[in-house]
């Protein structure tokens, strides 16, 4: 058997100067480093399972770079495909890989609707979200025959959701405006999940898996308020702590609990959930990368594997919804420590027993199985992308080769009938083209995404002019919002936004639009459909 040492030097003289690019920050390989490389290096498609931090971005891109370099940097066109479930994580890379990539001879762009330039000539590696990479696929035909791999990242956020589906629909068309080219390597990174090769299936086809890294020891405990979570880190000189909250209200209640108690400086307290505009998240992610004291309050939008820096201690506000996601948000915190220092703090008995519980089941690596429904308004979604991207249209056997992986095919039937009646989709004989409506809504760029839409109050800094983020407003008459850890006074007021002061008057906290459980085309579904999945979904399972 090779030894790790052994298995180190021919990746190491296999990839050359790239060694250096991508793995000298680690010092030595990962577990899950030393298993993926050798196998993306012998082209095998694969599914790469392991914790946070352990390295699997730079396990997928040291190989394919070395392909690439191999191939010759001078090869036109984009020729690595590289998604991601959120703008965030695009931003991320952007910083830790933006460098990197000119230094080796290759170009780089990093696409999302906050950052929608793409260069002229266009870029040999991509990395985008779902969304930004519909878009592309409508507007930018061509420049896709050249793809040698497509990485995945992320996945366990998107699978079995509509993003997902709307990915799977993606690549299906990806292959078509590529299919005269060798298949490309294709990759899926992700946290642990339960059934990887199921995954495998839906995405990228057969596959093997590398799912390494052995789980740190948890140190968990339960306490009942925030203040003594609070001093429970202090007196073990953990002074970088995450707080995550099943909804953005808690975030911001916390933090307001956490100023108006005086349990940490306020100039070191922050707040970071999806309602907040995205150049305030981005300021809070680069303070929390540089600080050393810190006490943040976040959703789910921190439990992905952006950096923030070294996390000393997890926090859980009430129990997660999930095994999964409980492990997911422990995993944030103490990433260069064998142990992980996390606390949940339970408003209940009944919430202490489910923490205690999540937390025997991340002991034994437990993850919740999920039966996997496809999506049905990712159809509609689809149907419109694609006849966008298609003005002279398609025949319904064509258009259905894009979405058979969603549905049989008299509900796609069915589907399109009432597209036609509400007159977004156009029949003439064997032929279906877009209507006007879907026309006009592709020149806005809505026919791209299918996250249900949840506008709110825009709230702008009046002294700096910039955007806080959204909040639904009580009444017409209120005086103050709290959003990112403060409390703003209402200054003036304009069609779907308000200017605000910093104030420590209080009123009504406000509250955040919800957005729904369904995706944004929903709706455009016939109705007996729309009943029998709303029917399904609440139904206990």
């Amino acid at each position: 058997m090779t030894s790790p040492a052994e298995q180190t030097f021919q990746i190491k003289r296999r990839l050359g100067p790239l060694w250096n690019a991508f793995f000298q920050g680690f010092g030595k390989l990962t577990p899950v480093q030393l298993d993926a490389v050798p196998l993306l290096l012998a082209r095998e498609n694969l599914v790469v399972c392991s914790p946070t931090a352990s390295g699997k971005t730079e396990a997928a891109l040291a190989p394919i770079a070395r392909h690439m370099l191999d191939e010759g940097v001078e090869r036109p066109g984009l020729r690595l495909l590289y998604v991601i479930p959120t703008r965030a994580l695009v931003a991320d890379m952007h910083r830790r890989f933006s460098a990197l990539f000119p230094d080796i001879g290759l170009t780089a762009a990093f696409r999302t609707s906050d950052t929608p330039h793409i260069p002229q000539k266009f870029p040999q590696v991509l990395f985008t979200t779902p969304e930004s990479f519909d878009s592309l696929l409508c507007r930018k035909r061509g420049v896709w025959k050249n793809i040698e791999a497509i990485v995945l990242d992320e996945v366990h956020l998107l699978d079995n959701t509509y993003r997902g589906d709307q990915l799977r629909v993606l690549l299906a068309r990806l292959e078509r405006d590529s299919h005269d080219q060798t298949a490309p390597l294709k990759v899926i990174l992700s946290a642990t999940i339960p059934d990887p090769e199921a995954v495998a299936e839906r995405y990228i086809g057969a596959a093997k898996v590398v799912s390494t890294g052995e789980p740190r020891t948890i140190d968990f405990s339960v306490v009942p308020t925030l203040a003594e979570a609070v001093a429970r880190c202090k007196h073990v000189r953990r002074h970088k702590i995450l707080v995550f909250c099943n909804s953005r209200m808690d975030c911001e209640i916390l933090a307001d609990q956490a100023r108006n108690q005086r349990l940490w400086p306020a100039d070191s307290i922050f707040v970071h959930h999806a309602s907040l505009a995205h150049t305030h998240r981005a300021r809070v992610e680069a303070a929390l990368r540089e600080a050393r004291l810190s006490l943040c309050f976040a959703t789910m939008t921190l439990e992905l594997g952006m950096d923030i820096g070294d996390v000393s201690a997890a926090v859980l506000y009430r129990p997660p919804p999930s095994p999964t996601s409980f492990q997911q948000r422990l995993g944030r915190a103490c990433r260069r420590e064998n142990t992980i220092f996390s606390l949940g703090i339970s408003t209940s008995d009944a919430e202490a027993q489910i923490f205690r519980f999540q937390a025997e089941l991340a002991e034994k690596m437990f993850l919740e199985p999920a039966d996997y429904s496809p999506d049905l308004s990712v159809v509609v979604q689809q149907v419109f992308s694609i006849l966008f991207a298609y003005p002279s249209g398609l025949s319904p056997d064509e258009l259905y080769g894009f979405v058979d992986c969603l549905c049989p095919k008299d509900t796609f039937q069915a589907i399109i009938d009432q597209l036609v009646l509400d007159d977004f989709v156009r029949r003439s004989h064997n032929h279906l083209s877009a209507g006007q409506k879907v026309m006009d809504m592709g020149e806005r760029g809505e026919v791209h995404s299918n996250i249900s839409d949840s506008r709110g109050t825009q709230v702008v800094d009046a002294s700096t002019g910039q955007v806080v983020g959204q909040v639904a407003l009580h009444t017409s008459d209120q005086k103050t919002v709290t959003l990112g850890g403060r409390t703003w006074a209402i200054a003036g007021r304009s069609r779907g936004s308000v200017v605000v002061s910093p104030t420590r008057t209080k009123d009504k906290a406000g509250s955040f639009v919800r957005r729904s459980e369904f995706g944004k085309f929903f709706p455009y579904l016939p109705k007996w459909l729309q009943s029998r999945i709303a029917a399904d979904a609440s139904s206990p399972s």
